[in-house]
């Protein structure tokens, strides 16, 4: 199952690094056509916030896996080991039950996004709040199997 979701990850994260890129390189081209050859892209800004959406979506989800992402341990730090334990359980799912929560909210926001459409793309908004739903999915996904390492003592 780790090497699994460690491959998976590593999807992830890749189709977010290649996601950053064709961010940065749609900009520079506005700002080169705009700059040099003057005329604008218009539909850079409706393609950046759709691409830009699913980058940190996919990449908080590899951060989630590999615990990358910002937390506070100085409560944790204080207490014993047994109750270390207890409490990274609980924290643990706090955080799946909040995720699943976000799956279907997010879902329902997206939905809701279907008749609202970008300015110059003209397609529905949902495409980049989608992200959200599919950002808790693979960290629930994540989570769970942090949850089952927990409970069976494996260190990761």
């Amino acid at each position: 199952m780790k090497k699994t979701l460690d491959i998976f990850s590593d999807v992830l994260q890749t189709i977010s690094g290649v996601l950053f890129l064709f961010i940065f390189l749609i900009n520079v081209a506005g700002i080169i056509n705009r700059t040099f050859l003057d005329f604008s892209l218009l539909w850079v800004a409706d393609v950046t916030t759709i691409a830009v959406a699913w980058m940190l979506a996919l990449g908080m989800s590899v951060a989630v896996y590999k615990k990358v992402h910002i937390t506070i341990d100085f409560v944790k730090n204080k207490i014993p080991q047994k109750g270390k334990k207890i409490l990274e359980i609980i924290t643990t799912l706090i955080m799946i039950a909040f995720l699943i929560i976000l799956i279907f909210s997010g879902w329902r926001t997206g939905i809701m996004k279907m008749r609202i459409h970008f300015v110059v793309l003209y397609i529905p908004t949902a495409y980049a709040f989608m992200a959200l739903p599919v950002f808790a999915f693979f960290s629930t996904i994540f989570m769970t199997y942090r949850l089952k390492n927990i409970l069976l003592s494996k260190e990761e």
